[in-house]
């Protein structure tokens, strides 16, 4: 599973003499896991909001995606820059700054009076989700030890599942009863509890071998990895160029109410949190068969939503397999990045979130283009023909790896 990957080869450094990776370790872990909740909220919010935002700042739907595309594209950048440019500097120290971030992001965001301040507000949220990704991902081996490193990583990991199951519906939610921006007000309280909590319970985490643009550029030089992380481009743009407007689908293809549009978010978190457990043993047992698997049923699913989704069961059936297969993929890809090649390189962290975050604003970007120029149900055949060609270069240019036991 990738979390033991992750967790034992990740992150260079120590904790201060006299901590102990008991229950402060794991309460440790619990709050960057809450950070990880939020941060994922956060960029995610606006998918569930986006008419409403649109129509109180007076811009049109695609305009109002870029909410989404800011934010991941200063992440995209954040990430490997702020992973070398932090150097040696306590860690404890690097995720309360990004935390602090969130917080000041969100109140901003909140009370935005046009798209210029809301979006100044989203770049600054994405310097915050680049930094603490690249840090947080790779310290939980040091909050509780080598031997529970996996479930670590696992917990903090866990914060992107539980997010979607429940941080973006809720903020969704809490946006129909009392507009956009309360929804925001509340991802900042998220952010202060997320500091607080870091605050009393990490322990300063000092780094004695800070990572360079050379180890960047190590992952880089693998084959398979390079394989991985062109699938991971294509087909994170396909997935939220369609995924982005979800909401303006379901409301004027599909024609659920605005609050109804929450529970179907819910649904496909939910699928989600499934796929992204279950494709664990297959992982572990046939990596690339998985792999290729997973990309056909992610392609096959944005196809099937502007095809089968024009009826509320419909598009309920559809979305749970829909992410069901996306929350199977960043499991799978970034197990293949991390372990196709045999290098191990914290800066294996920075890269693979960095082509995450680049693909999702590109996504977003594409994705409001289109709508813009014909329609949202074009958005998903978009996603669809990305699906494809990652699923051609992937087949194309991996090759099948012995698995270490």
């Amino acid at each position: 599973m990738t979390t033991h990957e992750m967790g034992t080869s990740t992150g260079t450094g120590s904790t201060e003499p006299g901590h102990k990776a008991g229950g402060t370790g794991w309460v440790g872990v619990g709050a960057v896991t809450l950070g990880t909740f939020t941060l994922v909220t956060n960029e995610f919010i606006p998918v569930g909001l986006l008419t409403s935002i649109a129509d109180d700042l007076h811009v049109s739907i695609g305009v109002a995606g870029t909410t989404v595309t800011v934010p991941g594209l200063v992440a995209a950048a954040a990430a490997p820059l702020i992973t070398v440019a932090v150097g040696n500097l306590d860690r404890r120290i690097v995720l309360v700054l990004m935390s602090l971030a969130f917080i000041v992001a969100d109140v901003l965001a909140s009370f935005a009076p046009n798209i210029g301040v809301l979006l100044l507000a989203r770049f600054a949220l994405g310097l915050g989700i680049g930094g603490f990704w690249a840090i947080g991902a790779s310290i939980g081996g040091r909050l509780v030890g080598p031997a529970s490193a996996g479930r670590a990583t696992a917990l903090i990991f866990s914060g992107v599942s539980i997010a979607t199951v429940l941080g973006v519906p809720l903020g969704t939610y809490l946006g129909a009863l009392f507009g956009w921006r309360t929804a925001f007000l509340a991802t900042a309280g998220l952010g202060l509890a997320a500091l607080i909590l870091q605050v009393i319970f990490l322990p300063p985490m000092r780094v004695d071998q800070p990572v360079t643009f050379r180890q960047l550029a190590s992952v880089l030089r693998g084959p398979n990895g390079r394989a991985g992380l062109i699938a991971t481009l294509l087909l994170v743009v396909g997935n939220f160029a369609a995924y982005t407007f979800i909401e303006p689908f379901l409301l004027q293809r599909t024609g659920v109410s605005a609050g109804l549009v929450s529970v179907f978010l819910l649904l496909y978190g939910v699928a989600g949190i499934v796929g992204n457990f279950a494709v664990g043993r297959p992982l572990a047992t046939r990596m690339r068969p998985t792999i290729l698997a997973v990309i056909a049923v992610l392609g096959l699913s944005i196809l099937a939503m502007p095809l089968l989704g024009l009826t509320a069961p419909g598009a309920f059936l559809v979305l749970a397999l829909w992410g069901l297969s996306y929350g199977a993929l960043p499991v799978a890809m970034q197990t293949w990045v991390f372990t196709a090649d045999r290098i191990k390189s914290e800066g294996g962290s920075a890269l693979y979130i960095s082509t995450f975050q680049v693909s999702l604003a590109l996504g977003a970007l594409v994705g409001g283009r289109i709508v813009d120029a014909t329609n949202v149900a074009t958005t998903m055949f978009t996603g669809t023909a990305l699906a494809a060609i990652a699923l051609i270069a992937f087949a194309a240019l991996s090759k099948p790896v012995p698995l270490q036991h």
